[in-house]
């Protein structure tokens, strides 16, 4: 089951609302609530997925950029067996591939 803050973390990442996320973060890195940045979504809309797969599968850039500066997994499967790059890639986010967002993390 998901806590408040990682069902926050999941929604906002999907919704590419960056600033939110970012506070999520920066409360978490403060160990003022306990979240996991790879929790993954149990939802009919994310299951399996994590914060990082929503924002790559959705081209939320700055969002993933906060994600992974922050320590989210790069190479953690979803429950179909996708990376976060493989959601990008998918919907060709070729700015993710390309720039190398997702691989120089």
């Amino acid at each position: 089951m998901n806590t408040e803050a990682e069902q926050q973390l999941l929604h906002h990442a999907r919704n590419g609302n960056a600033e939110e996320v970012r506070q999520l973060l920066e409360t978490m890195a403060r160990n003022e609530v306990i979240a996991d940045i790879n929790c993954k979504g149990r939802s009919k809309s994310n299951l399996g997925w994590t914060p990082l797969h929503l924002a790559c599968y959705f081209g939320h850039r700055q969002v993933v950029q906060d994600l992974l500066k922050a320590g989210a997994e790069v190479n953690v499967l979803n429950d179909m067996g996708d990376t976060p790059l493989h959601r990008a890639a998918f919907t060709g986010r070729k700015f993710f591939c390309f720039q190398g967002c997702l691989i120089k993390f």
